[in-house]
């Protein structure tokens, strides 16, 4: 009998040291294309621009392929398919959770301005995996919202001045606009308009979501979600 590894991580831990590689990379680029031209005198300034775009060139290609990789060898996750309610039974479906956490998060993020955001997709198995089943899927999503800002599943570098929420709030309407969506009735509709109802929604209501996370209070939480999943 073979000896098993004595490391041997699992998908959702590969996918985040892939996704985290590319977001290093793309970072360091971001900074050197944000610096290095203009504290330069003309002639270094021309041969740094020139290093840049090539730069640019690697970060595209080293995004390509991280992508290439991730879909290949894991699959994709359809998210039009995928409901909270679902997901919560005896033992849990964690790892499916996680895959239309980290999927569905992108998306949100994106449309709060987050350009530059690093989703950790194990933290989100690990949030859900720690929350006791509930029988009402709202009062689920409300504990699972406070269990996953305690994880920190979101890391977020740069948020646009034209965004709708702070960087102070920005993790937190971002959870809920993604929970609020898993707990929508999604049957025969497009699922990329309802997360961005989800997320207009969850825009709206930012101050009682923060207010809410800020003192623990899951029985709020779970009122916003009973009254507004319907509205998605």
């Amino acid at each position: 009998m073979g000896m098993r590894p004595q490391f041997a991580p699992d998908a959702a831990q590969l996918k985040d040291a892939l996704r985290g590689l590319r977001y290093v990379f793309r970072r360091g680029c971001d900074a050197v294309q944000a610096t290095a031209p203009t504290k330069l005198p003309p002639p270094a300034s021309r041969i740094a621009l020139t290093a840049i775009r090539e730069m640019g060139l690697l970060a595209r290609n080293v995004d390509q392929i991280v992508s290439s990789v991730v879909h290949t060898v894991f699959g994709e996750v359809t998210l039009g398919s995928h409901k909270l309610q679902d997901m919560v039974a005896p033992g849990g479906l964690s790892e499916e959770f996680s895959a239309v956490f980290y999927e569905t998060m992108k998306i949100v993020l994106s449309q709060l301005g987050a350009s530059r955001a690093l989703v950790s997709q194990s933290a989100g198995r690990k949030a859900f995996a720690q929350v006791m089943s509930c029988d009402a899927p709202e009062h689920f999503a409300a504990q699972l919202t406070l269990q996953l800002l305690r994880e920190e599943p979101v890391r977020i570098d740069y948020l646009d001045a034209h965004s709708p929420v702070s960087k102070e709030t920005v993790a937190q309407v971002a959870v809920f606009s993604v929970l609020l969506y898993l707990l929508s009735d999604r049957d025969n509709e497009d699922y990329a308009k309802m997360i961005q109802a989800a997320t207009n929604l969850a825009t709206a209501l930012q101050d009682e979501i923060a207010q809410a996370c800020r003192t623990q209070d899951g029985a709020v939480l779970s009122s916003l979600f009973a009254r507004y999943a319907a509205h998605v």
